[in-house]
């Protein structure tokens, strides 16, 4: 039986086709030239903590004044903004009050400047709120009246309060407390606000480039291909600037949409129009906890996260409205995006193939709807909800939801005919997916076995009765292990994949490595489709839906090539091969690919495969003059030993001059793979980057590839004891060190430096904790560092402090949505407190995310100043 619904969903609907009930209208300010900065958020877009307090007609009593009293300053009731008023001369009446800044946490004491033209003020963050002794930390933070712009003064782990200026107005001093240490009074001087121009780094004597000029290396995401699969589109990361780029297969790319500014907001969900007519795409990192967009440049209005769309016939973007995931209608009269729990639509006004306008954003789904996806004739949507899947019918504006019980229903995928409905389903008893992680919000750390394995089953839409078709077997991949589908383009997170044939495409880790498998759809036996060590890690539909294309390590663990086979069993193809990597593929029309390519000299770029095999790079985005491709060194993959004997990988840099020291590198993920070259992902790039400068400067570098990591199958994924159960990972490094030590070309002596982000970090400490007299400097980027309850911190580096004697660099951006903020505090002031004979560097970057990449200039700032800690102690100059 199926189950109706209405209640609870609203829908503006008519016929087979949305539409829209209001007048067409192109939305918000547009671009004064072609591909230029759309302007601000209209006023009427903010929200209302962040307007003008219309009921205050003058400051109260509580506010600040300026030494010359023409100034006032106070909080909003909510102490989230600041608001301003001025007056001609001291007895005058004040100016209707102006919102100054609105902020991220909430706003303590305010004290003006000598002149007047600037305040300090202190600034409370909380991520958690959940009233541990280190959730809780505090900045100074100075705002320029001039420029309307905000920076922080010397941002630390701590807590910081009471700000007072010195008589200049050049210094800021203020008081930080650190738990289980005395009160300190500090005064910073107030370098450079973020109104003054950044300016690179010049280069020095000692270096062959810069962080800065290898950082500026174009880092391209994954392309989105139009429905009809003529055409694509693409987002990149140049240096300060962010990119939409279009391009029609056989013609050049061409720029729709940049960014120059630098100021930390993402672009990101681009989706392509059936004809390649417009592109949508999405402004603004993601949200936090507390509804936020990221904002690491300072700025005095918080950034929201948008969406936009540009017609590619030369125009300018419009704002669409706040969301995120815009997806076009399958007949290109509607754009939709989700917004705060409800799915909007606006409607498309086209002339023959330019877009020449777009109407008002109206309501039509209320409620999360994950993963939609529109049946191939576009006249239902099936999507996840809560834990089934629902499917939507336009022409009757009503949902039916397939029947799952206490199971969890995930991954819609429609038949060719879209007369039925594949899915798979997680038993109640089931752990679920194979998590990607141990020690954020899973703490789980072993093989992942399922009581109940996960199953495919199909519905028919006539009675939506759904069938199972087939079962995983037990042990070993009875926990479903997806593709890595966030990072391919235009596939939606897609799992599996209907043939025209009616067989069923998917991964399956049978034989303990990802495969894909077929199986009729009708029920049947699975059947391998890619044979050999290695693994699939995304995959993409063909047009025809008779083949999946696929990026994967089969024949060549360390790197990512492209195959294609069919769903019968017949040997899969290889499409590309070599010394460098491709990676994202996505089918086109008329047996066209499109990839991206990279080598270990050579950025990322977009390449296009005609039927024939000929090739087209786009021709967009170039590779900065300056870029040292000459300058780098070629990593070699190795093997070593670990101090338990067993064996781990890693990529090897060796400078054409080593110096004598050497550095080992910890990826992060926990689940990833570094590659001997440019990176699929954003973060690894800037990695992989940062690990050639430091081979610049004469050190030799290990990257390595330790137990727990991806692609080299499910028994060294799940190694024993990784993880916080036993920290098995730890053997991996130590015998690095001792793997770099035994070489002719290092100093022994001066023994290793190492370093890493996320769960690099976590490696970081924990090598320094219990290894200082073999890793004698290390630089810990958003590390974890609190463990389970009940496991407490015994495989945490705070449990281990007693033995940690090397110097420690600590940076962690504190909108940090990936590893809570409260890791950081916890190492930060354990160190500080316990063991002050520790050499402790910290800087924490406010507003700043995860992987510190938000801006241009603070990533080239926090690589260097880390890499001139490691190098420094190293001894290299």
């Amino acid at each position: 039986m199926s189950i109706r619904i209405s209640q609870s969903l609203r829908f503006v609907t008519r016929g087979t086709r949305l539409t829209s009930v209001l007048l067409f209208a192109v939305l918000c300010t547009a671009v004064p030239a072609r591909g230029e900065a759309p302007a601000p958020t209209p006023t009427s877009a903010l929200p209302s903590w962040m307007k003008p307090p219309e009921h205050v007609l003058s400051p109260p009593e509580s506010a600040s004044l300026s030494p010359d009293g023409l100034r006032a300053a106070w909080t909003s009731d909510d102490h989230k903004s600041i608001y301003g008023a001025t007056r001609n001369e001291a007895a005058a009446e004040w100016a209707a009050p102006a919102r100054l800044v609105s902020t991220r946490g909430t706003v303590g004491k305010i004290v003006f400047s000598p002149d007047g033209k600037s305040i300090a003020y202190e600034n409370a963050r909380n991520w958690r709120g959940d009233g541990t002794p280190n959730d809780r930390w505090q900045f100074i933070c100075v705002y320029e009246m001039g420029t309307r712009q905000v920076s922080y003064v010397d941002p630390s782990f701590d807590i910081d309060t009471n700000p007072s200026w010195s008589s200049d107005g050049t210094q800021v001093s203020f008081t930080r407390s650190v738990d289980g240490l005395p009160e300190a009074r500090l005064t910073k001087s107030i370098t450079r606000l973020k109104g003054a121009a950044w300016q690179t780094p010049a280069r020095r004597p000692s270096e062959r480039f810069t962080m800065a000029d290898i950082i500026a290396a174009p880092y391209i995401y994954p392309v989105a291909p139009s429905a009809d699969g003529r055409s694509i589109a693409y987002i990149t990361r140049e240096a300060r600037s962010r990119n939409v780029y279009f391009m029609r297969t056989g013609a050049p790319a061409v720029r729709v949409a940049r960014y120059p500014e630098d100021d930390g907001r993402d672009l990101a969900d681009v989706a392509v129009s059936r004809s390649g007519d417009a592109v949508a795409y999405v402004r603004g990192g993601n949200l936090n906890k507390q509804g936020e967009s990221p904002n690491p440049a300072g700025t005095t209005d918080m950034p929201r996260q948008q969406v936009w769309i540009v017609g590619t016939a030369n125009d300018v973007p419009r704002y669409l409205g706040p969301g995120s995931e815009p997806m076009f209608t399958p007949d290109n009269r509607h754009v939709l995006w989700r917004a705060a729990g409800t799915v909007k639509f606006a409607e498309l006004l086209w002339s023959g193939h330019r877009l020449v306008g777009v109407g008002e954003p109206v309501d039509w789904l209320l409620g999360e709807h994950d993963g939609m996806r529109f049946s191939p004739d576009g006249s239902k949507i099936a999507y996840e909800r809560s834990t089934g899947i629902e499917i939507y019918d336009v022409a009757s504006q009503t949902a039916v939801v397939i029947p799952h019980g206490a199971d969890t229903d995930l991954g819609p995928a429609w038949s060719p005919d879209g007369k039925q409905l594949a899915f798979r389903r997680e038993p109640s008893d089931s752990p679920g997916i194979a998590r990607n992680v141990c020690g954020g919000g899973e703490r789980y750390c072993g093989p992942m076995i399922a009581a109940q394995p996960w199953a495919i089953w199909v519905a028919d839409l006539a009675d939506l009765r759904p069938r199972r078709i087939w079962q995983a077997g037990p042990g070993v991949g009875s926990v479903y292990y997806p593709l890595d589908q966030d990072y391919s383009p235009g596939q939606h997170g897609d799992q599996l994949f209907w043939s025209a044939d009616g067989r069923i495409g998917f991964v399956w880790e049978r034989d303990g490595w990802r495969h894909l498998y077929s199986v009729p759809s009708s029920g049947g036996e699975a059947r391998l489709l890619t044979a050999g060590d290695g693994e699939v890690e995304t995959a993409a539909l063909s047009p025809d839906r008779k083949s999946i294309f696929y990026a994967t390590n089969i024949g060549d663990l360390g790197r990512r090539h492209i195959s294609v086979v069919g769903f019968d069993g017949v040997p899969a193809r290889s499409i590309t091969s070599g010394e460098k990597s491709q990676w994202a593929p996505t089918p086109l029309a008329d047996g066209a690919l499109a990839y991206i390519g990279a080598g270990w000299a050579d950025p990322p770029a977009v390449v296009v495969r005609n039927a024939g095999g000929s090739t087209q790079r786009a021709s967009l985005p170039k590779v900065p003059v300056g870029f040292p491709s000459a300058l780098l060194v070629r990593p070699t993959l190795v093997e070593f030993p670990a101090s338990d004997g067993q064996t781990a990988f890693g990529q090897l840099f060796v400078p054409a001059r080593p110096v004598g020291c050497a550095i080992v590198f910890s990826h992060g993920g926990i689940r990833r793979q570094m590659l001997p070259g440019f990176h699929y992902m954003d973060a690894y790039q800037y990695l992989y980057e940062m690990n050639q400068y430091l081979a610049s400067r004469g050190c030799i570098v290990l990257s390595v590839e330790y137990r727990s990591s991806i692609m080299r199958g499910e028994a060294f994924r799940d190694a024993p004891g990784w993880g916080f159960s036993e920290n098995s990972e730890i053997r991996d490094f130590v015998g690095a060190a001792k793997f770099l030590m035994a070489r002719k070309d290092v100093d022994a002596n001066r023994g290793v430096g190492i370093y890493g982000l996320s769960w690099g970090g976590y490696m970081t400490a924990e090598a320094l904790a219990l290894h200082s007299d073999l890793f004698k400097v290390g630089f810990d980027m958003a590390g974890v560092h609190t463990a389970a309850d009940d496991v407490g911190y015994a495989h945490s580096a705070v449990g281990h402090l007693d033995t940690w004697t090397s110097p420690v660099f600590l940076t962690q951006g504190d909108d940090d949505m990936n590893v809570d903020f409260n890791d950081g505090t916890v190492l930060a002031r354990a160190l500080q407190a316990r063991r002050p004979d520790v050499e402790f560097k910290q800087r924490v970057l406010p507003g700043q995310t995860h992987d510190l990449y938000q801006t241009y200039e603070q990533l080239v700032e926090i690589y260097a100043e880390g890499s001139e800690f490691l190098l420094g102690h190293l001894g290299v100059k």
